[in-house]
């Protein structure tokens, strides 16, 4: 997790521990009633949090977080793309015999509608990202839907129809984004395990962080492009571990499918 993200929990968690601990100090001190109200509003605060910035929960139960834990199925996503770097990424999934899901921006898309059309001419799923990479936490409803509307335009630009899944940039969920899926019909997915290629750590350990402690139903989150301005914009090094990364699961006995085939047990976590 990056540091950022990892300190920003660290803080969350402490004032939800220290805001229980004042509930029970009040309920100690004989009021129970005002103890009872801070630790109520603590769990529903925390509980929203968690639903805004925390892609593997969700208190709908609408998006799609894993696939079935009784299967021996792993799928493979890639966001943020394309870029100059997707070719080689489409190559290794060729060579290993492995189809994908590519989460598409619309700026992107537009930069190169080449590659969107041969992703999904070499058979991998093409879904939605946004258009610019925007983080939906404090987004209106206007904005959402602009986000939503111009990526997909763009991948239709391309030849290509979006298949109907959509991940929020960074997993962050605004209070606007539930109401503009439902009316397009796009199921929200997430990710059971961030990879962190971006950070460009190097192939081995890119391959690494994919495959330790492996469990049926994971969704594995890499990238093909560059969203976030001021990073290293490469994916060379995701390119060159995909062969060991489809090494590892299979000879784990396991399968690669794409997201849409989780689409049904969007349920699970």
């Amino acid at each position: 997790m990056p540091p950022g993200k990892r300190l920003a929990l660290a803080l969350a968690i402490g004032s939800g521990a220290l805001l229980l601990g004042a509930a029970a100090l009040l309920a100690a001190r004989g009021r129970p009633l005002a103890g009872l109200g801070l630790g109520a509003a603590t769990v529903a605060a925390a509980a929203l949090v968690l639903q805004a910035l925390w892609a593997r929960f969700d208190l709908t139960g609408r998006s799609v977080r894993r696939g079935p834990r009784g299967g021996r199925a792993v799928a493979l996503t890639f966001d943020d793309g394309p870029s100059d770097d997707t070719p080689a990424v489409l190559d290794a999934l060729d060579r290993a015999g492995v189809r994908a899901t590519f989460f598409v921006l619309g700026q992107a898309a537009l930069r190169r509608p080449d590659l969107v059309h041969e992703i999904a001419q070499r058979g991998h799923v093409v879904a939605q990202h946004g258009h610019t990479h925007l983080k939906l936490l404090a987004a209106g409803p206007r904005t959402v839907a602009d986000e939503l509307d111009r990526c997909a335009a763009a991948i239709r630009a391309a030849g290509v129809e979006p298949a109907p899944l959509f991940r929020a940039p960074h997993g962050f969920r605004g209070p606007f984004l539930g109401p503009a899926l439902r009316a397009r019909r796009l199921a929200l997915v997430g990710w059971t395990r961030g990879v962190f290629d971006t950070a460009r750590p190097g192939a081995d350990v890119i391959a690494s962080r994919a495959c330790g402690r492996m469990s049926p139903g994971e969704i594995l989150l890499l990238h093909d492009g560059c969203g976030t301005p001021g990073i290293d914009p490469r994916r060379d090094q995701t390119a060159a571990a995909v062969p060991e990364i489809v090494r590892r699961w299979r000879e784990a006995g396991y399968t690669f499918v794409t997201v849409d085939a989780f689409s049904n047990t969007r349920g699970q976590r």
